[in-house]
């Protein structure tokens, strides 16, 4: 992950130096043990590692990922939380889903945490509890209207090379507000 951010961080300070500064430092230790503690499940490894060099954004410069706030542990919880509420009253129970092979087919699960949040309820989600075919730790597209479920990456350290190769092959034409990153629901 280190690496990954060197070379995100190499980016972000020629061409947008003022997102770079946006970027929390490292969580505590004591930060990711509460977040885990609060939502029942151990994170995987690499996500633990991505917090530890830069726990999200403040949210005083453009978001990080083409309209994608990048979440930090207390933002993680906030959006957990909210979708857990609406969960526990069974808000979404005959919700129509339309869930790839390895994705649950559930509106929501609390296995599911946000990493990411573009204002409007939507999310990219680890996804901590997969169904056949899928793996621990997948990214997973989470839509607040929409049941489409689709996985992005197999992990999260293939999704964050993804974007860090995204921005360096879109050089200083990337536009952080105007979705230029597609992601690509893998094939399985």
């Amino acid at each position: 992950m280190r690496l990954l951010w060197d070379r995100m961080e190499n980016w972000l300070r020629e061409h947008a130096p003022d997102v770079l500064t946006d970027l929390n430092p490292g969580a505590a230790e004591t930060e990711i043990s509460d977040l885990e503690e609060a939502i029942g499940f151990k994170l995987p490894s690499d996500l633990k590692e991505s917090l530890h060099i830069h726990n999200g954004q403040s949210g005083d410069a453009q978001w990080l990922i083409a309209g994608w706030e990048l979440l930090s542990t207390q933002r993680i919880l906030e959006e957990w939380q909210v979708w857990k509420g609406l969960y526990d009253t069974k808000s979404f129970e005959d919700w129509e889903i339309e869930a790839q092979e390895g994705v649950a087919k559930v509106w929501w699960q609390p296995a599911w945490l946000p990493l990411t949040y573009d204002g409007s309820g939507n999310h990219h989600c680890i996804d901590l509890s997969p169904a056949n075919g899928g793996n621990h730790g997948q990214i997973i597209t989470m839509w607040h209207d929409s049941g489409e479920r689709v996985i992005l990456a197999e992990s999260f350290t293939q999704w964050f090379e993804y974007l860090v190769q995204a921005m360096e092959t879109n050089n200083s034409e990337y536009v952080f507000d105007s979705g230029e990153i597609e992601f690509s629901a893998i094939q399985k």
